[in-house]
């Protein structure tokens, strides 16, 4: 472990990388290189936790040359605690101008189970919650993303590039949540992982024209239901700094900060 990590934030970034893999990956000591043909800067990026095995110079030009190769920005994710910095490889690629990338966020964690939420049933239901299901809305999770559900997903307000359905379906298990309307049509999604004793919450959208009506809390909350059902005792999820009202939302549903990260990224050739 390297001077100054915190165990249980690093143990969470690997289980955490172990449900959104990128495509291709290879170990630098304890450190994990990832690359997906560009698609989330989870599954492009080297997770730094953990020792690389050899001096943090060597290891910048292994990473550097190892995403070069592959037509990638060279890029690292650093986990960094909420009081603090990111310690040694935080300081030494910020020594180097190696800048951060827009949109550091925090990652969340809560009890599986603990914020429950509907289950599936027809429009008019008495949620858990307090809530109800919209008039002639069902909720769902389904094995697999069908089309309308990924045509709802943006990644970064971008449309999804055909990769994408493989980092979808790359943890141990998953489920996609969707809340859908009479017509059949998604108005809000989310995927559940489960893996390494944890859940991970994911690609949570909500129509733009359904939005501030707790479809957010309430898919969140069924799939909190979801993960206890599967044996997870804990959930994490992720949500960018800037994001209040997602985070307000997320501590409605019982969850709390664990830390946050930032990804560094070379500069230009």
């Amino acid at each position: 472990m390297r001077p100054g990590a915190d165990p249980v934030i690093s143990q969470l970034e690997l289980i955490a990388a172990g449900h959104w893999r990128g495509t291709r990956e290879e170990r630098l000591g304890d450190w994990l290189l990832r690359a997906a043909d560009g698609f989330t800067g989870r599954a492009n990026s080297a997770l730094a936790v953990g020792d690389p095995g050899i001096p943090l110079a060597d290891a910048l030009a292994v990473v550097t040359g190892w995403y070069r190769a592959r037509g990638l920005p060279p890029m690292i994710a650093v986990p960094v605690p909420l009081a603090g910095d990111g310690g040694p490889v935080d300081s030494f690629l910020a020594g180097r101008s190696w800048p951060t990338r827009s949109g550091p966020a925090f990652v969340m964690v809560g009890g599986a189970g603990a914020a429950r939420g509907p289950r599936s049933g027809p429009s008019g239901t008495a949620l858990q919650s307090g809530a109800t299901l919209p008039s002639g809305a069902t909720l769902r999770i389904d094995a697999e993303p069908d089309d309308a559900w990924l045509a709802m997903y943006h990644y970064r307000g971008r449309e999804l590039p055909a990769i994408a359905r493989t980092l979808l379906l790359s943890a141990p298990w998953q489920g996609f949540a969707s809340v859908r309307d009479e017509a059949g049509a998604p108005i809000a999604i989310a995927r559940l992982s489960v893996g390494g004793g944890w859940a991970g919450i994911t690609a949570v959208e909500v129509s733009a024209a359904r939005r501030r009506r707790g479809l957010g809390t309430m898919i969140t909350r069924a799939l909190c239901e979801q993960a206890a059902s599967r044996g997870a005792q804990r959930v994490f999820l992720q949500v960018e700094v800037d994001n209040a009202a997602a985070q307000a939302m997320y501590q409605r549903c019982g969850f709390t900060y664990s830390h946050r990260y930032h990804y560094r990224v070379a500069p230009a050739a």
